[in-house]
């Protein structure tokens, strides 16, 4: 071999001993090392309660089977000869009320627990019984409501046992694989049928919460089913830690609001135990911008000012869905809004479950578990109300489509985007003359409602861009920090037939290459009728955006897939949880191809930082970057982050820190975000045309020339496994130099590549 090549094999060979000691591959948290692989073990318990009995003594009987993930039975006093196995029971009551109230309660306060020291038996192969200690009829619950036994009652288990993952490699012994079912079972204690819609109480879906939470588990990851966290988690159920209520509808509700709870902006900090869910951002996003700003007098997060992205969509849980096993579930989703067929579900105890500081006895003195403020309550519009009597009156139901601006349940909880005032905004491109380097191109383009009746641009916010080129966004010499070309089409000229056009102020660099891009984008507002509980509100709303490519030596417009913007995550995806991605004042809507025009490897947040903009030993930067295959890794990972905290700057020096977000599921589930096709759009090796990211923009702010980067791989790898160690010793111990062109070479391919051991198709596969 020729002396001085690319890598002498000696080199490489030291390098590639040196990445097998150093330990490739993810684990369970961002940022460490230790590696993970796909579980032996694959599968899950299977459990099934089949029969539930009150005996002579008083005790439940539960029968139940129970068999491994290959169908072999486990017998439960083997099973629990094995530390850290569990297998239990709870009882609960459905009340003359509609609600829980657990018969099995320990701690001082009480709270609803498993029964203990019952016995097992078995009945045949796989099938068990278990005998409560308790003997829940001479409890104060069951003597002291009316027909106990013409109720219904549910008992459900928690089964759960860790595997240990084995891929042949030498693994610790925290990588397992959690193992957990939770059968459960309606009946009624004299042997009457249980009415499926009636005698239960489903009011969400676990595979609606699964929708963003992929496998919801609490207390540990083993209480997975909504029909075993409601048993515990009722009305008579309070923390004994912070006194707040774990009551179901009170707890979900107060979390998901996280930090737009009225009692967190003022002042509080909603706490369950030891955990705060004061920072809590809910990803849905609705009427981005609303002027004016919602009417609250207290300070809350910079990040929320201004903006209405609230958790109003309630159907996002209350729907109907499946259970763990597939059954349906979901008979009572729609008791957020009615408790029959005519009476609304509007109740105080209900509504201050979310507007937690809203006061109904004439005074602003409101407590919140351990919040309490003589001030921060908010009067009850209606005025003051002794009960609940009156609810109804005021706040009915309501109709999807007609009630959006009353105070009806609907009405309150209404969509903007789904209103019958929004039409809905549709953007076309549809030819582009001048389109080449070295001109302006001039664009046609047409804007309708959902009803194909045109939208005057003057009517709105709408704007034009040009980037290039397609095979990665650097945008050179068009404006600063990769920034694309942006031409507003307010005074653009109708053709007279609904169509419009407008030609860029600035042409296209000179000497520019490759396929470009032309998007549209923008926002109209819209005024909403005025009512006497809402006042005037006007909202923003923006349109999907879509994107025109065409060659920059012709001009001709390219269709070809190929030839365009890569494609790695799947919008549809990403409105699992945010429902409609809306961002930067609801211009940019439902289309990352508009995304990734500005978020390019060239694009930091230098331009917005304003003169001051604090600096400590973390956020040290002149800049950050916002390229967008290391910010939404960041952001997603947010609060596991180690290096914080995490800030970006915005137009107008707004502070975007995303240090606290807690994403809802296992962040190694690329596929929650990544489109799912051969080869995987998240493994390795990357595109060649791939960039690295920039960190440092340099002298020249309109172009790279002189940009500082992070290698390609690295700045995807270190967006989430941002730990000193990693980036500073794995990352930079497995990164070569090209003898000849003295250029950096990442040799992560030698054991990261797709299909390897240490590759991202198992290193980045949830094993929980």
């Amino acid at each position: 071999m020729r002396r001085g090549g690319f890598l002498s094999i000696l080199a490489l060979l030291s390098l590639l001993f040196a990445t097998l000691l150093g330990g490739c591959g993810s684990s369970k948290k961002a940022g460490a090392e230790a590696p993970i692989a796909t579980p032996t073990v694959p599968g899950n318990l299977q459990s099934q309660i089949t029969a539930v009995t009150i005996n002579g003594s008083g005790q439940p009987v539960v029968t139940f089977t129970l068999f491994d993930q290959n169908g072999a039975p486990l017998d439960p006093a083997t099973f629990l000869a094995t530390s850290g196995n569990r297998l239990r029971f709870t009882i609960a009551q459905l009340g003359p009320d509609g609600e829980y109230a657990n018969y099995i309660l320990s701690g001082t306060p009480p709270v609803p627990s498993f029964d203990s020291g019952g016995t097992f038996a078995t009945v045949g192969t796989g099938v068990y019984t278990y005998t409560f200690k308790t003997n829940i009829t001479t409890t104060a619950l069951w003597t002291g409501t009316p027909n106990v036994q013409t109720l219904t009652h549910t008992v459900a288990g928690q089964i759960s046992r860790s595997i240990p993952v084995n891929n042949g490699l030498t693994l610790d012994s925290s990588n397992v694989f959690q193992q957990a079912v939770n059968p459960y079972m309606n009946f009624k204690p004299n042997g009457s049928a249980v009415n499926p819609v009636t005698d239960v109480r489903e009011i969400v879906s676990i595979s609606a919460c699964n929708t963003c939470h992929r496998k919801l588990g609490a207390h540990g990851g083993t209480r997975r089913e909504i029909a075993l966290c409601i048993l515990c988690h009722n009305p008579t159920a309070t923390d004994p830690t912070t006194t707040n209520t774990i009551d179901m509808k009170s707890l979900i509700h107060k979390i998901h609001y996280g930090a737009l709870l009225p009692s967190n902006r003022a002042g509080g900090n909603y706490t369950i135990g030891t955990t705060s869910f004061a920072t809590v951002g809910y990803p849905f996003i609705s009427g981005d911008t609303i002027s004016p700003a919602p009417a609250y007098t207290n300070s809350y997060p910079a990040v929320y000012a201004g903006i209405s992205n609230t958790p109003i969509q309630c159907v996002k849980c209350h729907q109907t869905g499946t259970d763990l096993s597939g059954r349906p579930y979901g008979a009572n989703v729609n008791e957020w809004k009615q408790s029959s067929p005519t009476t609304s579900s509007a109740t105080r105890a209900s509504c201050i479950t979310c507007h937690d500081t809203t006061t109904f006895d004439g005074t602003t003195n409101v407590t919140v578990g351990p919040f309490t403020s003589a001030t921060a309550g908010i009067l009850h519009t209606g005025g003051t109300q002794a009960d609940d009597s009156q609810c109804n009156i005021c706040h009915p139901i309501g109709t999807v489509g007609t009630d959006e601006y009353n105070a009806s349940v609907v009405g309150a909880h209404a969509i903007f985007e789904q209103s019958s005032v929004f039409k809905g905004i549709n953007y076309q491109i549809l030819s582009a003359s001048n389109a080449i380097a070295g001109q302006k191109p001039t664009v046609t383009f047409k804007i309708t409602d959902n009803g194909g009746n045109v939208i005057a641009p003057s009517t709105g916010s709408f704007n034009l861009k040009i980037g290039y080129p397609t095979t990665d966004y650097t945008n050179n010499n068009m404006s600063n920090f990769g920034q694309p070309l942006t031409q507003s089409v307010t005074a653009a000229t109708s053709n007279g037939d609904g169509t419009y056009t407008m030609t860029f102020a600035n042409a296209i660099p000179a000497g520019s290459t490759g396929v470009g891009v032309i998007g549209i984008e923008g926002t109209k507002s819209y005024t909403l009728p005025t009512t006497p509980h809402k006042g005037t509100q006007t909202f923003r709303a923006g349109g999907a955006s879509v994107q025109y490519y065409f060659d920059l030596a012709s001009g001709v417009q390219v269709t070809n897939p190929a030839q365009q913007r890569r494609q790695v995550v799947d919008l549809n995806k990403c409105n699992t949880c945010h429902t409609r991605l809306s961002l930067h004042g609801a211009n940019r809507v439902n289309s990352i191809g508009e995304c990734v025009i500005c978020h390019n490897a060239d694009a930091t947040d230098r331009g917005t930082r304003p003169a001051g903009a604090p600096t400590g030993t973390v956020d040290n930067l002149a800049e950050r970057p916002i390229d967008f295959k290391v910010m939404i890794h960041k952001i997603h990972t947010g609060d596991n982050l180690n290096q914080k905290p995490y800030v970006i700057y915005g137009f107008g020096g707004s502070v975007n820190d995303f240090s606290d977000v807690g994403y809802p599921q296992d962040t190694r589930n690329c596929l929650a975000c990544h489109i799912d096709t051969t080869p995987i759009t998240y493994g390795l090796p990357l595109s060649s045309y791939v960039l690295g990211t920039t960190f440092s923009t340099g002298a020249t702010l309109n172009n790279d020339s002189d940009n500082q980067r992070t290698l390609p791989i690295t700045s995807v790898c270190t967006s989430c496994h941002d730990d000193t160690t990693f980036t500073s010793t794995h990352a930079a111990g497995n990164t070569a130099t090209n003898t000849n062109t003295g250029q950096k070479v990442e040799l992560c391919v030698q054991c990261h590549t797709t299909g390897l051991t240490y590759g991202p198709d198992f290193a980045h596969v949830p094993v929980q």
